[in-house]
């Protein structure tokens, strides 16, 4: 039978039950049966290769490939040697015969070169699958078999495959036309020819050996070449790309290999156009992907190919399937790429290809995927990285950027932040002036040259209409004919231009000349392709346009003498030519600022060669008049036998030019500083967005904001500063390293911080010696502490002691600081101020900074310099009470490590002398408030010394008055300063307000005097638990001896340690309650304390506001009652009520905010009395002022979660909060509920008063608020944690609001509550099948409130959600019932409610007739007559009704 080699192809498909002929039983042979069958057939082979030819060898060869799992490794390694080996012999002889033209010998070969093909072809199949089938060999063990094994081993597979594909390579390069007549079977054995390569590739571990893949290309490529084999190249690509991931990338390596070393693109291209026909299934994730990194591949590796058919790949910029929208941006970018840094083609044909480019790039931010958004903004961060900046897109780029700013993604923000970092760094606008961006400098260039350009214009306009009298309109087309020709004139002196139409770099000759002209200049900007339209700088949408059309100006034939410049200013002139000198000479490469030395990536200015025509700006059309009048001038003069050039001197000429010249420049300069402008106004409007995403919930975000800020600070925006100290506040961020989304590892968000700001601070720079190193840094610290809030200096001081624990800050600028401190001269008070600020912080890790400067600190906080400024003074004493350490008190540790010095020490002294200085400086309040917190932290006996101080205050008020001089210079309570003023124990202090009272003096004193008092009794309360630690550790250490002293028999030890323990414990309680006592009856009651006097007038002043009316008076009485209030439970419960009224009375916000505070510190000390009167406290939550309603809510906030305060029905009120217009309420709000949902059943509770405080009553909100309200709230109960006991608490708490809310339907009858009701059901998660059958069983209490759209609505969307639910017990008929049950009691609802309508129309026209019968009654008379009947009565009263309405008529 003969060979058939497409019919035995088919048979192969299924090899079990492939038909043999003369098949051998290889499978029950023994190996030396194998073995000497094998050895005959390679024997006839060996000899003659037309022996395949026989049948008898033929089936050998299939029997042993039929049965190739039960064969050794050595008869795989024969059986593959003698069929490539024949198949060499006989490609070799048919060679000879196709070379040597024996025709008759020819067509001899066909079956032998078939049937190797298709040995070769089963061999490769069946060692695929043996490798596939075990992908790691098993040792050899010993004994029995061992050695088969072991052959085994030895032959490997893949080791062979090279040489296997390199020889059917070898047999590609034969003219197969010569031996297969037709098409159909060359293309059989081509097809079996080249299957083997595909086999392979079909193995991942295959393709990533180099040898096999190149192999496996070269196959294909020879195949596709020389022997049509395209379409069925096509097919068995298509078809590996759909199956087989892992071939997407060397399909595109293959396809460009052929392209570009076979010079074959036609596959590549039918492939893609096949692509673009397909339709991807967003469900299918395996698909799209494969074929979208085959299209990205391809377009790395060749970009011309596949931008020949972008056109018809773009229509899957529509596709269902994310991952191929992903691909085709990405190779969008890659298309640009390759055009941006090619030369092919004109100019204007590749700046549209790129801006049709960018345009569907922008389109895409606005993709339904966050994935394609990402992928848009990382594509555009790559092609900033090119040398083209892209100036025409870079301002619409930015914008889009912003825009995706607040994108919903956060991969989308974070990669956005990156990107505009990245559009800083690359920034084209560092080539004149070094690169900074700040708004200032850049408005005051652009006012410049615009200004200078002005001038020159009107100047040359008045010379034009002086010079250019009578036909000017004649020869108004000749003067634009002359000025074009005198352009081309100028640009051809300018720039020499080769053939091709490239720039060939100029002669020193001409470099020269270039120079020493202005002209220089314009062809420096346009080579790198920048143009601004000509708007005002004010409008941040002025977009870049490419300079595509010539400028109508004439440069002016005369070279000009760069020493007549006129009143040019010689430093820009030199500035200028040394620029364009650089730019003439080199590549332009800007000056970056700081990030440059500190690693971050900066960008090299390259000068894109540009065609001349490009080289030339064009001018607006608001300028060519101006600048068209002098050229028909010099075109008249010319027409005119040269009259005005006769009378005109050499020096003029020369001065004309150099004015041409400069006109020029002028507009190219402001062109340049309009782009700039707009850029920067671009990022500056950014900054305030980017500042909100510094505390946002993903890490990446805050990390890259952060590196943002960074930058922007370095390149001198102005409004980076605000960022920088924002981002200060992260330092008391977790510092925990986590993975983002793309897998790499992120820093701690706190490390990240210290490093920031040690870049932008502390690092030294390369260009100083180490004195200047350390006055920048402490000059950069102390600048960090101006104008900082409380907030920013308490996250400055933790930033400051981190550092310097980890031995961050050099000693040498912490004596730089003193030295500033302490220096004699007239330095600003902020310097002095800002240098004790960062000593006091850097002492609370290391107290020697202070305590070895003790003496410099009394000299100058407390002595002349503190007097006059009292707010060194204050920071002058936080300082010093860093001497007693950072050490944290243990709580019930009865150790006490603090210092404690003698009442005769300086600093004691010169505490007291600062408080007793007269001043009446708003200053002075914080001054003695940090001055009596170092007294009682530092002094033995505190309370001798602050008894000396009232009483001198109190003289001092209520003493006879002593005219001093120093009366007479004291500065007045009025004058501002720039002090704080933290008058309040706890988060807030006072703002005290200058008074306009006659008597401002006395109150002013008197005001100091009370605030003394005031807090002098709340620090006394915290120096009486220090006392009573100290009595306690005594007698601990007494009673400690005493056991451990004892030395009676061993016997009576055990009873008497209990005794002692017994005794020591009641020894406690008696110094507790000891101390209880002298708090509660004798600080404020008894006879011989100071403070008792102090009560009953503050008191009295808090209660007459109207005799009391300085500000500031009734400020620090309010603030001290607030503090006595806490001293003591008895004078609490007696006055506490004043608290309240003046917090619903006082018209001053600062009062009533410090009230809230001061309420918050008395329900910790006597939480029962403020229980009392909660709801007085929640009042602050509506009142108008924000300061007070923010105060309130973390008084709140912090009683609540603490547990200091029951709640009473009042979370209403804090849940207003969430949707309160400031955004700081909204958010305090949310980490509110957000922390309460963390409390056991917290939100639960107290659900039901939520819904009804919102929903009904004076306190009722918008139905709108009300929703996004409660839709907030409500994700608290759907979240189900992972445990199991929780998750079902939590259904069971959902199933309850269930039954809760429906059984509320039969109590409300308003409209508004049936739809705030039916709303909270649509929150809840149904989950469960209970929770749907609590639904349905509540059927009766709201069917009668179905016929309300809104509250159908509603149970619609409860319907689709519990059939959405995939659990198992999912009660799919009841639904269906609950449905039609739905449906039909809306419809009869619907009925019932017409039917309603109808009898009520019905009642009101019935009302009104009988109203209108009434009064017609009432105006006609009865008339009884005995002889008339009734119908005769009736008629008589109708006759009077129409002669009523006749008259009335």
């Amino acid at each position: 039978m003969q060979f058939q080699l497409q019919d035995e192809l088919q048979a192969l498909q299924d090899i079990p039950n492939y038909p043999i002929p003369e098949e051998h039983d290889v499978e029950s042979m023994d190996p030396a049966a194998v073995d000497a069958l094998l050895e005959g057939a390679v024997q006839s082979v060996a000899d003659s290769s037309d022996a395949i030819t026989d049948p008898h060898i033929f089936d050998v060869y299939r029997s042993l490939l039929k049965y190739a799992d039960h064969l050794a490794g050595n008869v795989l390694s024969g059986l593959l040697d003698s069929i490539t080996s024949a198949l060499h012999a006989e490609l070799d002889a048919t060679t000879r015969d196709i070379d040597t033209d024996a025709s008759e010998a020819i067509p001899h070969h066909r079956e032998p070169m078939e049937k190797f093909a298709f040995l070769l072809l089963w061999f490769v199949i069946v060692a695929e699958r043996n490798t596939s089938a075990s992908d790691v060999v098993e040792k050899p063990k010993k004994g029995k078999g061992s050695r088969k094994k072991a052959r085994t081993e030895e032959w490997n597979w893949e080791d062979q495959i090279p040489a296997t594909l390199g020889l059917i390579s070898k047999v590609l390069r034969l003219k197969t036309h010569r031996i297969w007549i037709t098409s159909t079977e060359r293309d059989t054995f081509i097809n079996c020819l080249t299957r083997p390569a595909y086999v392979v590739s079909e193995s991942e571990q295959h393709m990533k050996v180099q040898n096999i893949k190149l192999s496996m290309y070269k196959v294909v490529c020879l195949a596709v070449k020389h022997h049509a084999h395209s379409l069925l190249a096509q097919i068995s690509i298509m078809q590996s790309l759909q199956y087989y991931e892992h071939l997407s990338e060397p399909m595109a390596e293959m396809l460009t290999i052929l392209a570009k070393e076979f010079d074959h693109s036609q596959l590549a291209e039918e492939i893609l156009r096949e692509i673009s026909t397909k339709e991807f299934n967003a469900q299918d994730p395996k698909g799209p992907r494969s074929f979208s990194k085959y299209l990205i591949k391809l377009a790395e590796l060749s970009p011309r190919l596949v931008l020949k058919q972008i056109s018809v790949l773009l229509r899957h910029l529509d596709s269902e399937s994310y991952p191929m929208r992903m691909a085709l941006v990405e190779i969008i970018g890659l298309l640009i790429r390759e055009i941006a840094s090619s030369e092919e083609g004109e100019l204007e044909a590749r700046e549209k290809q790129i801006n049709g480019f960018f345009e569907l790039l922008n389109e895409r931010f606005r993709d339904l995927s966050s994935y394609v958004r990402a992928k848009v903004i990382n594509t555009m961060a790559k092609l900033l990285d090119l040398p083209h900046k892209f100036p025409k897109e870079r301002l619409t780029m930015t914008t889009w950027v912003i825009a995706a700013l607040e994108d919903k993604a956060s991969s989308v923000r974070r990669y956005a932040i990156a990107l505009l970092t990245k559009l800083i760094l690359t920034h084209p606008y560092g080539l004149m002036h070094g690169g900074l961006l700040n708004l200032v400098d850049w408005e005051s260039r652009y006012k410049e040259v615009a200004e200078e350009l002005q001038k020159i214009e009107a100047s040359e306009l008045e010379q034009a209409k002086a010079d250019g009298q009578g036909g000017d309109d004649d020869n108004e087309e000749e003067g634009d004919e002359g000025s074009d020709e005198e352009e081309e004139e100028a640009g051809d002196e300018t720039v020499r231009m080769d053939e091709d139409g490239e720039s060939i770099p100029p002669t020193p000759a001409t470099m020269k000349s270039m120079r020493s002209r202005k002209s220089s200049m314009p062809s420096m900007a346009t080579a790198r392709g920048w143009s601004v339209s000509f708007e005002d700088p004010g409008d941040s949408t002025a977009q870049i346009s490419t300079i595509d059309e010539e400028e109508d100006e004439d440069e002016g034939e005369g070279e000009g003498d760069t020493t007549q410049r006129g009143d040019k200013p010689i430093e820009e002139d030199e500035e200028m030519e040394d620029f364009t000198q650089q730019f003439d000479e080199q590549e332009g490469v800007p000056q970056t600022p700081k990030t440059v030395r500190h690693g971050s990536p900066t960008s090299t200015v390259r000068n894109p060669r540009t065609p001349a025509r490009s080289r030339v700006p064009r001018t607006p059309k608001t300028t060519q008049s101006t600048m068209k009048k002098p050229k028909k001038k010099s075109k008249k003069n010319r027409k005119t036998d040269g009259l005005v050039m006769s009378t005109m001197t050499n020096e003029q000429a020369a001065l004309a030019a150099l004015q041409s010249n400069q006109l020029l420049h002028l507009r190219l300069r402001k062109r340049y500083y309009a782009e700039a402008l707009a850029f920067i106004r671009h990022i500056e409007g950014a900054m305030d967005t980017l500042q909100k995403l510094l505390v946002s919930t993903s890490k990446a975000e805050v990390l890259e904001s952060m590196e943002f800020f960074r930058v922007a600070h370095e390149y001198q925006f102005q409004s980076a500063q605000g960022g920088i100290k924002k981002m200060l506040h992260l330092i008391w961020s977790k510092d925990n390293s986590s993975t983002s989304e793309d897998g790499k590892e992120l820093k701690g968000i706190r490390s990240r911080l210290i490093e920031c700001y040690r870049n932008l601070y502390f690092d030294p720079l390369p260009d100083m010696d180490a004195k200047q190193q350390i006055n920048r840094i402490t000059r950069n610290m102390i600048q960090l502490t101006f104008e900082a809030t409380l907030a920013e200096l308490t996250s400055l001081e933790e930033l400051m002691r981190t550092m310097m624990e980890d031995h961050q800050i050099h000693q040498d600028v912490v004596s730089k600081l003193w030295q500033v401190y302490s220096s004699d001269k007239d330095i600003p008070k902020a310097q002095r101020r800002g240098a004790i600020i960062i000593l006091g912080m850097l002492a609370i890790a290391n107290r020697s900074v202070v305590s070895q400067h003790v003496e410099t600190l009394i000299k100058v906080g407390l002595g002349a310099r503190g007097k006059a400024d009292a707010t060194l003074a204050r920071y002058t004493c936080i300082a010093l009470q860093r001497l007693n350490g950072s050490v944290k008190k243990v709580k019930g540790s009865l150790s006490d490590k603090s210092l404690r010095l003698p009442m005769d020490n300086p600093i004691f002294t010169k505490l007291k002398d600062a408080i007793e200085y007269p001043c009446r400086r708003r200053d002075w309040f914080g001054m003695a408030e940090q001055a009596i917190n170092c007294i009682y932290l530092l002094a033995d006996r505190p309370d001798l010394l602050c008894d000396k101080i009232i009483k001198l205050l109190t003289r001092r008020v209520f003493g006879k008055k002593q005219s001093t001089p120093m009366d007479v210079d004291l500065p007045d309570a009025t004058q501002d300063d720039s002090g704080d003023v933290t008058m309040a124990s706890g988060a807030s202090a006072p703002s005290i307000a200058p008074q306009n009272s006659s008597d401002s003096g006395d109150a002013f004193e008197l005001a100091q005097l009370i605030f003394f008092v005031g807090h002098v009794a709340i620090k006394h309360i915290v120096f009486l638990e220090l006392v009573e630690r100290e009595w306690k550790h005594q007698k601990d250490v007494k009673t400690s001896a005493a056991k451990h002293g004892k030395t009676t028999g061993a016997g009576n030890t055990a009873k008497d340690g209990e005794e002692l323990d017994q005794v020591a414990g009641n020894a406690e309680d008696e110094i507790g309650e000891r101390i209880a006592a002298i708090r509660e009856t004798e600080l404020l009651y008894s006879p011989n304390s100071l403070l008792t006097a102090f009560g009953p007038m503050i008191v009295k002043i808090c209660r007459s506001p109207n005799k009391y009316k300085s500000q500031i008076l009734r400020t620090a009485a309010v603030l001290s009652f607030s503090k006595f209030l806490c001293v003591s439970s008895q004078f609490c419960d007696e006055h506490h009520r004043l608290l309240f009224k003046i917090l619903e009375t006082s018209r001053d916000p600062d009062i009533r905010s410090n009230v809230v505070i001061a309420l918050g510190d008395i329900a910790v000390c006597f939480s029962t009395i403020i229980d009392e009167n909660s709801n007085e406290l929640y009042k602050g939550l509506s009142d108008e002022d924000l300061v007070v309603k923010k105060n309130t809510l973390m008084v709140l906030t912090h009683l609540i979660l603490n547990g200091m305060v029951k709640v009473k029905g009042q979370l209403g009120e804090m849940a207003k909060c969430l949707e309160d217009p400031d955004q700081r309420i909204a958010d305090l709000a949310k980490l509110f509920f957000s922390e309460l949902s963390t409390k056991e059943n917290a939100i639960y509770n107290n659900l039901p008063d939520v819904i009804s405080h919102l929903s009904v009553g004076e306190h009722a909100v918008d139905e709108e608020v009300f929703q996004s309200t409660m839709k907030y709230i409500f994700g608290f109960i759907e979240k189900v944690a992972p445990l199991s006991s929780k998750g079902h608490r939590i259904e069971k708490q959902a199933e309850n609001i269930v039954e809760k809310l429906c059984q509320r339907f039969r109590l409300v009858d308003d409209p508004r509550q049936w739809r705030d009701i039916a709303f909270c059901l649509s929150l809840l998660p149904f989950k469960s099948e209970r929770s749907v059958k609590k639904l349905i069983d509540g059927l009766p209490f709201y069917q009668d409130k179905l016929h309300e759209e809104a509250v159908y609505s509603r149970f619609n969307e409860i319907l689709q959600k519990a059939r959405s639910n995939k659990s198992a017990n999912k009660p799919d008929t009841e639904l269906k019932e609950f449905e039609s049950i739905l449906t039909d009691f809306k419809e009869k609802g619907m009925e019932d409610e017409a039917l309603e309508k109808r009898v009520e129309v019905k009642k009101a026209a019935a009302k009104k007739r009988a109203t209108r019968r009434s009064e017609c009654n009432r105006i006609i008379p009865r008339v009884s007559h005995p002889d008339l009947t009734s119908a005769q009565l009736g008629g008589r009263r109708r006759q009077w009704r129409r002669q009523k309405t006749l008259n009335n008529y």
